[in-house]
């Protein structure tokens, strides 16, 4: 049985950040505008639902904003599938892996704090 939680991921505030289910106008790898966490996901993924509700609470606790983008959905970067398909789950911060099917709270709270770059 699907996880029902895949197909609407989290859609409203926590703390000021924002996340959710990709839609035509959300951000696909264009770094103007676009939040500093991305989560790259897959539909019906559980491990992808732990690993976005990780991203979700630490982001709004940090007020940051972070997109959710299913790599296989028509407006994800075909680099990113490339990439990272065979590690979905993957959390990148400004561009930077900081992980793949798991991801402890603390590493998402240093590389927020180092722009980035996991210490």
């Amino acid at each position: 049985m699907a996880d029902e939680r895949s197909d609407e991921r989290a859609t409203t505030s926590v703390g000021g950040a924002t996340g959710g289910r990709p839609g035509p106008s959300t951000p696909t790898g264009d770094p103007e505008g676009d939040p500093r966490v991305v989560v790259l996901v897959r539909a019906h993924c559980r491990t992808c639902d732990r690993m976005e509700g990780v991203v979700r609470e630490i982001c709004g606790r940090a007020g940051e904003e972070h997109a959710v983008v299913d790599v296989d959905g028509p407006d994800a970067d075909p680099e990113w599938r490339a990439e990272y398909g065979d590690r979905i789950p993957v959390t990148l911060v400004d561009g930077v892996e900081v992980g793949s099917w798991r991801l402890e709270p603390d590493d998402l709270v240093r590389a927020l704090a180092a722009g980035g770059t996991p210490r």
